[in-house]
């Protein structure tokens, strides 16, 4: 059976030119679904005070990309999947720490079925993820905003198993605001059928837009630039 595809369409375009912003995260606040914050989701913003067992039941799928440059009128969301390399199910939370947070810049975080605001450091149940053995997760994402600020923020992230807090993962993802040429497009909307796929798939989007091809762990396998407002891409070699 060949290898099913998931996609990332990313833009060539500053989020202020485009009319999907809401989907890039730079009116983060108005898309975010209105949520209960439950006794637990703590505020405080220290690394994980337990120590980490020998061998960890979950690590970062290979190949994540943890450093970011983006322009300070722009935004970006910067997705990482995280896997469950052992033989039993596992419940993860996530926990950021923005200690090292630039003070005019604005980051959140989304895990499962939720997105939180920017003062909660801490997934509830909502955003709570079982994976099974071998299963990985793409729903972990940090929403980053400079504000039009140049600075650097750097984002302390822990993944740990609900079921034991000495089992986790924990690492850092840097956010650059500057005004360099060579920066991390925002993602935009897009139609791309099938997705997943197998043998090819078909995008509408703006021309000139970039796409990442992510296969089944999350790992890019194929960057491009879209020709026209519609194309058809093959996926079978890859």
């Amino acid at each position: 059976m060949k290898p099913r595809y998931r996609l990332l369409v990313l833009a060539a375009l500053l989020v202020g030119g485009l009319s999907a912003s809401a989907q890039t995260g730079a009116n983060v606040e108005r898309s975010l679904p209105t949520i209960r914050i439950k006794k637990g989701c703590c505020a405080c913003a220290k690394r994980w005070s337990y120590p980490q067992t020998q061998n960890p039941s979950l690590r970062l799928v290979e190949g994540q990309k943890l450093s970011y440059r983006v322009l300070p009128e722009s935004s970006l969301d910067a997705y990482i999947s995280v896997e469950n390399i052992s033989d039993r199910p596992v419940r993860f939370g996530v926990r950021i720490d923005t200690m090292r947070k630039d003070l005019h810049h604005r980051v959140n975080f989304c895990s499962g079925m939720a997105c939180y605001p920017s003062f909660v450091l801490e997934s509830d149940e909502q955003g709570q993820v079982t994976l099974q053995p071998g299963q990985a997760d793409h729903t972990f994402k940090l929403q980053f905003d400079p504000q039009g600020y140049l600075g650097t923020s750097t984002i302390g992230v822990v993944i740990y198993n609900i079921a034991d807090l000495s089992d986790y993962v924990t690492f850092d993802v840097t956010f650059e605001a500057t005004t360099e040429a060579s920066v991390d497009q925002p993602v935009i909307a897009a139609s791309v059928v099938p997705n997943p796929a197998s043998d090819h798939i078909r995008i509408r989007g703006t021309v000139g837009s970039r796409v990442e091809i992510v296969d089944a762990l999350g790992r890019s396998v194929r960057w491009l630039e879209l020709p026209s407002d519609e194309a058809t891409i093959s996926v079978a070699d890859v």
